[in-house]
């Protein structure tokens, strides 16, 4: 009835009821009211997105050289949405635009890890980044979890505390609440007209103390809570696999369990040929999709009145390198465009540096060069956003600066009256 795994080299066990859908942790919940419940939703692009035709140069030298190098798959201007005037989304991201234009999405180009750290291998490079460890693909525990396990402002009651859409990914691993969920319309070990007797026989045989028996436990409590939910996807979601995993996120925020970190996948980035056509093709389309998807997500929350509690963060395994290949496509680089989107963030800005991409300015004469550590940014949500201090145990080994200016930093010193 249940099998329990563990979850690549991790000393998290997570268990998962056959057939559910449900893969869960070691920790038992119950739910509660809450009041100002913030939520990160880190969507990571599986693959290696490319940087430069999603926040694509428009003006000056970096578009002469942007033209040189890429003189197929080139984006051209007048088929960009433009941002800050040097810079520009595909014409099919028109909601990730609009809301850049409300203030709600600030871009950050050429993020990525301290030079001679980074890796062009997927598996390495996805592994750091979920560690949070650049240079280090055999960490003990992912950095999602680490904030999870030293954040003050989770309560004890809260219900589900973090989740993943499918398979929960390495920076989940040693967070020991984490509930994932496959499919929200079969969420039972063993639907039928007998699905609550087979419940009570499953509590009965596991009812008494041990962690396997805890586990049981906690597992048939988050089935009582999800199943009692109204998570039925709203039809203004695009009926697509990204769109779908988001919704589903949305009605978990929405239903109020203290929800703190959610996950989500989406692949289909390792674009070595036919990657586009003079700013159309199967690139801009998938961004086509994820503006759609985040865009629906989005205004899902806004209707709800939790717009400005939730941030969703993006990133990917590598950018691709500056030159397209003789497949009119890109192979693996270095740096990345990031995205990161909510209410409450100083959004409509394109933050980081932009090193440039004549031949000089390359990494290794080949790969946008980094700028920004994706520390830094991470970092400023998780202090200045999510409220939680330790920097130094989320991303250990970092020691720079905590905010890149997602957020305003509330100066406290005068709060006692001294003037």
């Amino acid at each position: 009835m249940i099998n329990r795994r563990k979850f690549l080299q991790g000393t998290t066990a997570f268990f998962t009821l056959a057939g559910s859908g449900i893969t869960i942790g070691l920790t038992k919940k119950k739910s509660t009211a809450l009041t100002d419940q913030k939520a990160l939703v880190h969507l990571f692009f599986r693959g290696g997105m490319d940087a430069l035709n999603f926040l694509i140069p428009r003006t000056g030298v970096n578009r002469s050289e942007y033209e040189i190098k890429r003189p197929n798959i080139q984006v051209p201007v007048n088929l960009t949405l433009d941002l800050n005037g040097n810079f520009g989304l595909p014409s099919t991201c028109t909601e990730l635009h609009q809301l850049y234009q409300q203030g709600k999405m600030a871009m950050i180009h050429a993020v990525g890890m301290p030079e001679g750290l980074s890796s062009r291998s997927h598996f390495e490079s996805q592994t750091m980044f979920d560690y949070g460890t650049p240079g280090d693909s055999l960490h003990a525990d992912g950095w999602l979890a680490r904030h999870i396990n030293t954040s003050t402002t989770i309560g004890a009651n809260d219900a589900i505390v973090s989740m993943s859409s499918g398979n929960p990914p390495v920076s989940h691993q040693g967070d020991s609440s984490v509930l994932s969920i496959d499919d929200p319309n079969s969420l039972h070990p063993n639907p039928g007209r007998y699905q609550e007797e087979h419940l009570a026989t499953l509590n009965q045989l596991y009812s008494v103390a041990g962690l396997l028996e805890d586990a049981m436990t906690a597992t048939i409590e988050n089935i009582n809570i999800i199943t009692g939910l109204n998570l039925a996807i709203p039809a203004t979601y695009p009926n697509e696999s990204l769109a779908q995993d988001l919704a589903l996120v949305a009605q978990i925020i929405k239903a109020d369990l203290g929800l703190e970190v959610a996950t989500v996948d989406y692949g289909g980035w390792d674009t070595h040929e036919n990657s586009g056509n003079l700013g159309t093709g199967s690139y801009v389309d998938r961004l086509g999709t994820v503006s759609a998807a985040i865009g629906a997500f989005f205004d899902d929350l806004t209707t709800a009145g939790l717009a400005d509690n939730v941030v969703l963060t993006t990133q990917t395994d590598f950018g691709r390198r500056v030159r397209e290949n003789g497949n009119r496509g890109t192979d693996h680089g270095t740096a990345q465009a990031m995205m990161v989107v909510g209410g409450s963030i100083n959004g409509g800005q394109v933050l980081g540096t932009f090193p440039g991409i004549a031949n000089a300015d390359l990494y290794l004469n080949t790969d946008l060069r980094m700028t920004t550590d994706f520390r830094q940014p991470l970092s400023d949500v998780v202090k200045n956003f999510l409220g939680n201090p330790n920097i130094d145990v989320v991303f250990p080994g970092y020691s720079g600066d905590t905010s890149i200016g997602l957020f305003p930093i509330n100066d406290t010193l005068f709060e006692d009256g001294f003037e």
